[in-house]
């Protein structure tokens, strides 16, 4: 076997064999942060850590994942400096990143699309699974270069072992469980990977069952006291096989992998639904009791099929050539009583071809070729969006080098994005945009212990096919929504109808800024980010003061896209919304965000540490300086952990400040804070399985917390006082 080292070193996705150069400057930075483990990030084609990239980037990984792990991605980083959680009653909760989520978070697992629907809205799931991961990377502000108009905000990239680059040499692998009170959770989850000859097998899993989650005892807005949010329940499972073909030029390898969940949609009422009188036990008696108990629930399956290949030095000029495809079959439909009211579907291809090149001697990069189909499908009750096809293709250029104490970093990338919705009849069935995305940054270390950097990008976003074509009922927010492709013309008092939108619909445009400074020395540890975000032609859901009884239905397109017609108006007299719902429109506007991420962490012996972290995000439109909707508030938190022999622990709190700058016909939240502590033993006759307990006890106070960021803010607060206990280890 002649792998590159450093190609040795860089697992899965994006990390291609570097000049030699990059290696050197790596180890260089490993000798100066002697006490910081230095982890390379595989969202990148170059060889980039937290400590060298001019782009903020944070990454999670062994233990610490481990301990942070949720079942939604979203709650698994929502403590992480920039990062918050859509927290949609955690069973299916996104990533926010600096105050932007939905169509411009990026969620990727091994650098490829996770091929869902829950860029769309907030009750639909993320599919990656973080319990059989590696790491989780985040790289904070626009990452265009790489993913395309859908990473305008930013990207998590979750990273696991499926497809190996290189020999395991042996066999090894992990294994873990939890139990937690809250919500009578039950997760497993084991992997394994083994050397078969030139070839490497790898096989992992997971099984995750919890019910209805408890909390604080609070008075909803029907006046009932409550301490269960009903239908909160969970039961997830997945598997993937992968098998790889190592040989002495690169590798060549195929996974497969399925994932099954159900999970339960609350706050989330249907035509025609009876409100159900008897208290959730808050126990599944059978595999199915939940549907019976609760209301709608979701029953979501994917498939997704993955190849990836290196080669190196395949021509001269070209360190590395890697390939990246996968195919992806994904379904998931809101089933009420013992039919679906709605499903989703969504049909992905992506590939993802980069070649690692020598420009120079002193300048190396990476360009590619990015390719996504995507044909997305929705009919039923809520099928708010009509099915729509988005045709993509991006090429990019990535440049780096090091001078002295400075490494600059450049790219550029230009994409062309289609999107058609065929079976719209009013407004546009087509549109066709050219996003360009452009960055410029550098890191300076000034001393050994002291690196500054600095990060200008220049990123453009096509709209999303549901931003574009939605008119419908979308009951997850609880509002009815209208694209930019439509416009309203009242036609007498209480009565609006709906046209097709002479408006010209632009790319978003981002001019970001970051400046960050990074200190170690000593055990300790301090890492400083201040951000701007202006963006052009910011698409946002405005409310535009008219209900959805107000609505007049006469076009085919309706028709077909509602099969209730005027029915629907007529039954909401019957259901929870007999006051309809607001109508939000589309629409595009300069806004700015700014703001700060800050964390550190302070060795005072060799037993006792803080960490700490602060950050904040202010956003509001340009024009008429409007707070945009459900931006987190100031958040400050702490922990000291004590280590003793075998023992840890931790006790740490994390207040949220109270949130006072809403947008129009949105509510403040109040601040609240939460205590958390954890134990963990490392039994010294288990050291060889690296075997870790931990009972770990969260919101020890019982403190209620409204979430600002969320759909459900006063329907489903944050989980109360809970008690788990876990293990995991590896062989």
């Amino acid at each position: 076997m002649k792998y590159s080292p450093v190609a040795l070193v860089l697992a899965q996705l994006l990390a291609p064999a570097a000049h030699a150069q990059a290696q050197n400057d790596n180890e260089e930075a490993q000798h100066q942060h002697e006490n910081t483990e230095v982890i390379v990030i595989n969202a990148s084609p170059l060889v980039r850590t937290e400590l060298n990239s001019a782009q903020p980037i944070s990454v999670i990984s062994g233990d610490e994942l481990r301990e942070k792990q949720a079942h939604t991605l979203g709650e698994t980083l929502a403590n992480e400096p920039g990062i918050n959680s859509t927290h949609f009653a955690r069973v299916a909760s996104s990533p926010i990143i600096r105050g932007l989520d939905g169509p411009r978070v990026k969620v990727t697992q091994n650098g490829l699309d996770s091929a869902d629907v829950s860029r769309g809205s907030p009750d639909h799931a993320v599919t990656t699974e973080t319990s059989v991961a590696q790491q989780v990377e985040i790289l904070r502000g626009p990452a265009t270069l790489l993913y395309g108009s859908g990473a305008i905000g930013g990207v998590v990239n979750v990273v696991d072992e499926r497809i190996a680059q290189e020999l395991v040499g042996g066999t090894r692998g992990f294994f873990g469980g939890n139990l937690a009170t809250v919500d009578d959770l039950r997760d497993f989850n084991a992997g394994l990977s083994t050397d078969l000859g030139q070839m490497v097998f790898h096989i992992d899993g997971f099984s995750r069952r919890s019910d209805d989650y408890s909390v604080p005892s609070f008075v909803n807005d029907e006046g009932e006291t409550v301490d269960t949010i009903e239908n909160s329940f969970v039961d997830a499972q997945g598997g993937t096989l992968g098998l790889s073909y190592i040989f002495d030029a690169g590798y060549i390898g195929a996974s497969y992998a399925r994932l099954e969940q159900e999970y339960g949609i609350p706050g989330h009422h249907h035509h025609g639904e009876e409100e159900h009188e008897d208290e959730h036990e808050g126990e599944h008696e059978d595999e199915h009791a939940h549907e019976e108990e609760a209301g709608p629930f979701a029953d979501l399956v994917q498939d997704r099929w993955q190849l990836h290949a290196g080669l190196e030095n395949p021509w001269q000029g070209v360190e590395q050539l890697t390939l990246r495809y996968a195919y992806t079959d994904y379904q998931h439909q809101e089933i009420e009583g013992d039919s679906p009211s709605t499903t989703f579907t969504n049909d992905q291809h992506e590939l993802r071809v980069t070649a690692n090149h020598q420009l120079t001697d002193q300048w190396y990069g990476a360009f590619g070729y990015h390719g996504f189909l995507q044909e997305q499908s929705a009919f039923g009750e809520e099928a708010y969006t009509p099915a729509s096809e988005t045709d993509r293709h991006g090429l990019f250029w990535l440049l780096e080098t090091r001078e002295n104490k400075l490494n600059y970093q450049l790219g550029i990338r230009y994409e062309n994005v289609q999107l058609d919705a065929a079976n719209v009849e009013l407004g546009q069935q087509s549109y066709d945009f050219d996003p360009l995305s452009a960055s410029f940054g550098v890191t300076y270390q000034w001393r050994p212990q002291v690196m500054f950097n600095a990060n200008y990008s220049f990123a453009q976003r096509a709209p999303s096919a549901n931003e574009i074509f939605a008119n419908g009922a979308h009951l997850a927010t609880q509002t009815y929504e209208l694209g930019l492709n439509y416009a309203l013309h009242q036609e007498a008092e209480h009565v609006y109808a709906i046209e097709a939108s002479e408006r010209s619909i632009e790319l978003e445009t981002s001019h970001s800024f970051d400046v960050g400074a990074h200190f170690e020395g000593n055990g300790h540890h301090l890492n400083i980010n201040l951000f701007a975000n202006r963006v052009d032609n910011f698409i946002y859901e405005n409310i535009v003061g008219i209900n959805s009884l107000d609505l007049e239905f006469d076009h085919h397109e309706h028709d077909e896209h509602d099969e209730h017609g005027d029915e629907h108006v007529d039954e909401h007299d019957d259901h929870d919304h007999a006051d309809g719902l607001p109508v939000v429109q589309y629409n595009q506007e300069d806004v700015l965000l700014f703001g700060y991420e800050i964390d550190g962490r302070w060795q005072f012996t060799p037993d006792l540490r803080l960490d700490a972290f602060s950050d904040y995000t202010r956003a509001y439109t340009l024009d008429s300086t409007s707070n945009l909707p459900r931006i987190p508030s100031q958040r400050i938190g702490a922990d000291v952990t004590y280590n003793q022999g075998n023992w840890e622990s931790s006790i740490g709190y994390t207040w949220y400040a109270k949130q006072t700058r809403v947008a129009e016909n949105e509510t403040s939240t109040p601040s609240y804070g939460l205590l958390n502590a954890q134990v963990n033993f490392f039994p010294q006759s288990l050291a060889r399985y690296n075997v870790s307990l931990y009972l770990k006890a969260e919101n020890i106070t019982d403190k209620l917390g409204y979430v600002h960021t969320s759909f459900l803010k006063y329907d489903a607060p944050v989980a109360g006082r809970n008690f788990s206990l876990g293990f995991r280890g590896e062989f």
